[in-house]
């Protein structure tokens, strides 16, 4: 997809003794029929690149606490010290097309190792350093740390995973991001107090971004609700009762949805069943909408947000919640910056930043605090500093005395002594470090940017390094190489020549077409996942390539989550253990052991312990039991407690049918599914277990 060309004025003339004349509706020139590839292209297509930045930021800090999260847990699920070792896990994969960088690692501390890498990668993808090389490493990493655990995958991270894939074909690093900074200060040089004034482009990049990446996104959005609508079908979603069963899943509800549950009448779960199915709805439809697109998308934003936050208060879905939300940073249309922009500025105080413009250090401090104004709230004054007493001393018998107390005076000997800042509304000005931090009032984040000045000793070396610049401007630009900077000719932006143009659209097609292909394989994962679809459009044979383009990164297209009904049972695995000391210990709770499945606020576990009590107990996990044996009887060497050694434990998975709303709860049942007796002593004396590593 490329830009399109804005359209031609229409040109009118006249002869030198016409006179002018209203236009009738007859002769109005009809207005050009817009091609219906064009209309496509800027309908869905095309993203602004300030909302892009915003996007990126909020995907990194989502992929950090997404992996963050998953820290506690890496003895259980993700290192040899747990359950599912690397080499069992290659030795039996749980699906094939399989990649994982974590396979490469066995101990905890390795594990840990990557993991640090991992978040690196997600801190440096907020700040947009080599934007483009950590979308791939976040991308990859993602799916690695995935593909590590298959068990533990679910709709959240699937979720999250085709977010982070089709945004790696989006230029996120255009705006906020240190990438934008270099490119700014790369393409234009200002050597004057009237360049740095000057708020044109390219400081203020906002040229569209057009991309068929940006419709595979929202398209994306469009197939997760739809079919999330369509496949609910069941008897429960029909009476309004659905709702209901997603507080009683102890495993899932988080500690609000543990004490709302207890209180909600039968019609208020309805009225949130019935509303849920609603706002799906609404917002695959407000997305698909051809017209008015910037409004109903921001709509669609709000349902989203009141839709899926509110769940995720209630019941843990991993980023589920969060990912949905997120996506629609991408989308803020460029009419709410250019009406809200200004607003928003407003809120914000001016500042006149007073400098040296004969200095090249003080150049070189306002060309990076004009970066940073994103704002256009800091005007910049060039002030000729005074010279000392001294130096400014009329001769004897001299007409006239200098005025120190002049204003203008005042400020040019303040300018010759440290950072000076000037509150034009309020008619204050600010000195040395009370100057760097009224300046940071003015700029997005400024708190955060002046926060090493606020450090007792930091703060001190950095005012004297601006009172030394500014009494030494000479020394300072020697000591910066700034000397050539003051005079020198503005540096603008070079046109750029044929190659660089032709290799652009090389790359650019070459990214469109990958676009294609992973649209092209997704959509037929459509097809074959989804039982709302026709038999007649089923795919019943593709290439190897296409499925490799899905299942490789899970870029999986099955959506009926809670479909066709929610789910009517619920329960968790306990181990009954016994301790060479004589305790009985359930070392996936460090307590002893409870047969309890409808605790009184849930079992307070997170997604990953929860998905992990659901799964392991089925048939097609349970080839993998006998990792959960070892981890158990290596127990004492997880908590580094002998006295934990179990000379014999027996799991069960104990389950319970939810009763409908008002039933009461019948007894649990019990199913042995995996059960181990040591040679060891005979047990002693009970007495109460410690707390290990596996707690939740």
């Amino acid at each position: 997809m490329t830009e399109p060309d804005a359209p031609d004025a229409p040109e009118t003339a006249a002869g030198p003794g016409d006179t002018p004349t209203a236009p009738t509706p007859e002769a109005a020139p009809k207005r050009a029929r817009q091609p219906f590839g064009a209309f496509l292209r800027e309908t869905y297509g095309v993203a602004d690149p300030r909302s892009l930045g915003l996007f990126r930021i909020a995907l990194a800090t989502l992929l950090f606490f997404d992996v963050l999260r998953r820290w506690p847990d890496i003895e259980a699920h993700y290192a040899n010290t747990g359950w599912l070792t690397n080499h069992y896990m290659l030795f039996r994969p749980m699906s094939d097309h399989l990649f994982s960088l974590y396979l490469a690692c066995t101990t905890p501390g390795e594990v840990k190792t990557l993991m640090l890498f991992h978040l690196a990668v997600c801190v440096f993808l907020a700040l947009g350093w080599h934007t483009r090389v950590m979308q791939v490493l976040a991308a990859v990493m993602l799916v690695s740390i995935n593909s590590r655990n298959i068990m533990l995958e679910n709709g959240g991270w699937v979720v999250l995973t085709l977010l982070t894939v089709w945004s790696m074909f989006l230029p996120l690093g255009r705006r906020f991001s240190i990438d934008a900074l270099c490119a700014s200060f790369r393409a234009r040089r200002e050597t004057t107090v009237e360049a740095l004034n000057d708020r044109a482009a390219p400081e203020r990049d906002t040229r569209p971004v057009v991309s068929l990446a940006v419709a595979a996104l929202i398209l994306q959005w469009i197939v997760i609700y739809y079919f999330n609508v369509v496949h609910k079908t069941g008897h429960e979603w029909r009476d309004g009762t659905a709702v209901y069963y997603f507080f009683q899943q102890d495993r899932m509800v988080t500690m609000l949805g543990g004490w709302l549950r207890d209180y909600i009448p039968v019609l208020g779960y309805k009225s949130m069943t019935y509303s849920a199915l609603a706002m799906e709805a609404m917002i695959a439809l407000l997305l698909a909408a051809p017209f008015r697109t910037s409004f109903f998308r921001m709509v669609a934003w709000g349902l989203c947000c009141a839709l899926h936050l509110s769940i995720d208060a209630v019941v843990q879905l991993g980023p589920f919640s969060w990912a949905m939300v997120t996506m629609f940073w991408a989308l803020i249309p460029r009419e709410a910056w250019d009406e809200w922009g200004p607003k928003l500025a407003a809120r914000w105080p001016e500042r006149e930043l007073c400098f040296d413009a004969q200095s090249g250090f003080w150049l070189a401090f306002c060309r990076v605090v004009k970066r940073f104004d994103v704002l256009d709230r800091v005007h910049f004054r060039a002030v000729t500093p005074a010279l000392s007493e001294e130096e400014t001393a009329e001769p004897e018998g001299g007409e006239g005395e200098k005025d120190p107390a002049r204003p203008g005076e005042r400020l040019a000997r303040a300018v010759g002594e440290t950072l000076v800042v000037r509150d034009p509304k309020r008619k204050k000005v600010f000195r040395g470090l009370r100057a760097l931090f009224r300046l940071g009032d003015a700029v997005p984040f400024g708190a955060v940017l002046t926060f090493p000045a606020r450090l007792p000793l930091l703060g001190t070396a950095i005012e004297r390094r601006l009172e030394r610049a500014s009494a030494s401007s000479g020394e300072a630009d020697a000591y910066f190489e700034l000397e050539g900077l003051p005079g020198s000719a503005e540096v603008h932006p070079s046109e750029p020549t044929p190659a660089s143009v032709f290799l652009r659209r090389v790359v650019n097609f070459a990214r469109e077409g990958a676009i294609v292909l992973v649209m092209v394989s997704c959509g037929s994962q459509v097809l074959i996942e989804n039982r709302a679809v026709p038999k007649f459009l089923k795919v019943e044979h593709r290439p190897d390539w296409m499925a490799s383009i899905v299942i490789y990164p899970r870029l999986f297209q099955g959506w009926s989550m809670f479909a066709p009904s929610p789910p009517s049972d619920d329960g968790r695995v306990v181990v009954d253990g016994v301790t060479k000391d004589g305790r009985h210990l359930d070392p996936l709770t460090g307590e002893a052991p409870s047969f309890d499945v409808q605790p009184k606020g849930g079992f307070r576990m997170n997604q990953i312990w929860g998905d992990f009590h659901r799964r392991i107990g089925e048939q097609r996990f349970e080839g993998y039991l006998e990792g959960v044996r070892d981890m158990l009887r290596n127990y004492h060497q997880i908590t580094h407690r002998p006295e934990d050694e179990l000379v014999s434990f027996t799991a069960y998975f104990v389950s319970e049918h939810i009763p409908p709303p008002g039933g009461k709860h019948a007894p649990a049942s019990r199913r042995e599914i995996l059960s181990w007796t040591s040679d060891s002593a005979p047990p002693k004396q009970p007495q109460r277990p410690a707390r290990g590593r596996f707690h939740r």
